[in-house]
């Protein structure tokens, strides 16, 4: 047997072990899982990195899950805790100093594993999606999607002695206008901890993360706040552990993350989301963190971020890696 085809085998074996580990915890089979990833892909030189952007100053934010770069001020990065913190959303520079934090009324953070920014119900407004869609044993009756226009943190001056003095944003603030979209997979619980929303469509898609080939599902505009809405599978992904997904503000080129590997798709026409991940990705520079579980697309599509959940032990570091 040669090198490679030993390789495969062991590949293949890992699959079958995670299978029957995560069934074993809960996890129902997907058909047609038999795919596991190949993480031997060549790294693609589309983007360098990492760049350390900073430091996170936030000793709450222990757990990053989430990440999304303001589109009211591209300057700052909102991110939210993992599982059993307060339903809060946290504002930091790119640098990572603490600029706020913004409760969600009526919201509750049962495993909050993903953060999107994009377009909603109300044309030419910004929407943050909290997704408390976490699921280790796929045990959850119901999950939730939590949609809110982003408040403007826009940078603000007013005139003081004929000098423009910036005015700071507020320490702790509440939003309101907080909408839950509840909603089951069509074909039985799943764990997930990635999602992003279409901005051509305003549909929200959700990654699964435990099988050992990941499923696409798909929540179709308007998502009812009323009723109860059914995530539409899509198709099987080849990878296994995704924790972080996001789509370009453009709507052209979408990331997905694992503990260790960036995986990116571009379009070259009019395809749609379906059409474009069942093309080969590129994978991309990425340098493994303590537990990665964050990536964000910067607004002007230059570059994306990644931050980790705390290790207990060294600092949290916000990276960017950048369009060669």
């Amino acid at each position: 047997m040669n090198l490679a085809m030993l390789k495969k085998l062991m590949r293949n074996l890992t699959a079958v072990f995670c299978f029957f580990l995560f069934c074993a915890n809960g996890c129902k089979s997907p058909q047609s899982d038999i795919n596991p990833q190949d993480d031997d892909q060549e790294v693609s030189s589309l983007f360098s990195g990492p760049i350390a952007s900073g430091e996170l100053d936030i000793p709450q934010l222990d757990e990053a899950s989430g990440l999304a770069n303001s589109r009211s001020n591209p300057t700052y990065l909102w991110s939210h805790n993992d599982s059993g913190g307060d339903p809060i959303l946290y504002l930091m520079t790119l640098q990572g100093a603490d600029s706020g934090r913004y409760h969600l009324s009526g919201a509750q953070n049962a495993d909050w594993e993903d953060l999107a920014i994009g377009p909603g119900p109300t044309e030419n407004v910004n929407y943050l999606y909290a997704a408390d869609i976490g699921d280790n044993r796929a045990v959850r009756e119901s999950l939730t999607i939590y949609r809110v226009p982003e408040p403007d943190v826009s940078v603000r001056f007013r005139q003081v002695g004929g000098n423009q003095v910036q005015i700071d944003l507020p320490a702790d603030s509440t939003l309101t206008q907080v909408e839950a979209i509840n909603f089951v997979y069509e074909d039985g619980a799943r764990d997930a901890e990635a999602l992003f929303v279409d901005p051509a469509t305003k549909d929200i898609y959700i990654i699964t993360k435990r099988e050992p080939s990941v499923i696409l599902y798909k929540l179709p505009f308007p998502q009812s706040t009323t009723d109860q809405n059914t995530a539409v599978r899509v198709m099987v992904l080849p990878y296994t552990f995704v924790v972080a997904a996001d789509i370009s503000p453009s709507g052209n080129e979408i990331l997905i993350k694992n503990y260790a590997n960036v995986y990116h798709w571009q379009k070259t026409g009019s395809e749609s989301i379906q059409e474009l991940l069942a093309n080969e990705p590129n994978r991309l520079n990425y340098s493994q963190e303590p537990q990665g579980e964050a990536i964000a697309w910067a607004v002007d599509e230059t570059r994306y971020f990644t931050i980790s959940e705390s290790d207990g032990n060294d600092p949290v570091v916000i990276y960017n890696y950048s369009r060669n």
